[in-house]
């Protein structure tokens, strides 16, 4: 669960209203405690578990942008495609710089066949990272090789 925070999030959760969070006192170093926990489960495959600490961080926090990221790839992974993509789109529209976020909803997009929305993703992904540093964008680079790899071979045919 890393990438760009938003605003409110750096503030300590929702700038406005009340939150779970806020309520139960809840520090940003905490919080950053839980969701590393989370992705420790995620990475080891533990994915029941990871779901449901990053479901947890939802309900404390629901503008976190790196909670609806994560659970959003978990999802993604799952190919639980509808839950990923409320979760990756509410994690974009709170912060559009997500790489992780438009790679893994490539991945949904093309498992849809939306091509054309896949690669808009894909795109972003890797204009965000001109220095080709973050994992997920090269990662995206690799997609797009293999989808022009793809289509050349279907036009072979």
């Amino acid at each position: 669960m890393t990438g760009k925070r938003s605003q409110q999030e750096q503030s300590g959760g929702a700038a406005q209203g009340d939150t779970l969070r806020r309520r139960l006192n809840v520090s940003e170093a905490e919080f950053r405690r839980m969701g590393s926990i989370g992705a420790m489960y995620y990475e080891q495959g533990v994915l029941d578990k990871a779901q449901t600490i990053f479901e947890g961080l939802i309900e404390l926090d629901p503008e976190s942008v790196d909670a609806h990221s994560a659970l959003g790839a978990l999802y993604t992974r799952l190919q639980r495609d509808d839950e990923a993509l409320v979760h990756l789109n509410r994690a974009l529209a709170l912060d559009d710089e997500q790489i992780a976020a438009h790679v893994n909803r490539a991945e949904v997009y093309l498992r849809r066949q939306e091509i054309k929305l896949a690669m808009a993703d894909l795109e972003r992904a890797m204009k965000l990272d001109p220095e080709e540093k973050d994992p997920g964008a090269n990662r995206a680079r690799a997609m797009v090789i293999g989808i022009h790899e793809a289509m050349e071979a279907s036009e072979v045919m």
